[in-house]
């Protein structure tokens, strides 16, 4: 590990006990150390930290459009679909979701999206949602 790497990892965790003690979750963690997670790289991380936000914030289309940004840089656009199209339900007329849909279909090397398989995809996501954390 790098200082550089090293010194982030250190202020990130510095940035949480700030906002409350972390051995004493009470809450999600808020959306910008969210964020800081997912600067770092620790993408596991992230999408952990937006899951568990997500249980308490189930109409949080930001948080959700974050998420789908994640997926698509790290190239896994099929999987920026269901946050994407879950956003979509609850906000259709924010442009940016269509632009980062139809960029999303694209990459993942289909052709289109049918409005069903969008229904299904939020539907998974929801799902994904209230199970997360659940598993082993």
């Amino acid at each position: 590990m790098s200082y550089w790497k090293g010194f982030a990892i250190a202020a990130a965790i510095d940035l949480a006990c700030i906002a409350g003690c972390p051995a004493v979750p009470t809450d999600p963690a808020p959306p910008a150390l969210i964020q800081v997670v997912a600067d770092l790289g620790d993408i596991d991380g992230y999408e952990d930290s937006v899951m568990t936000y997500l249980q308490e914030h189930r109409k949080d289309v930001d948080a959700m459009e974050r998420l789908a940004r994640v997926y698509a840089d790290q190239g896994w656009h099929e999987a920026a679909l269901r946050p994407l199209a879950r956003a979509l339900q609850l906000d259709p007329s924010r442009r940016s979701l269509w632009v980062a849909l139809d960029r999303s279909v694209e990459k993942s090397g289909r052709m289109k999206i049918t409005d069903a398989e969008l229904v299904g995809k939020a539907q998974d996501f929801v799902e994904a949602v209230e199970m997360w954390g659940m598993g082993c």
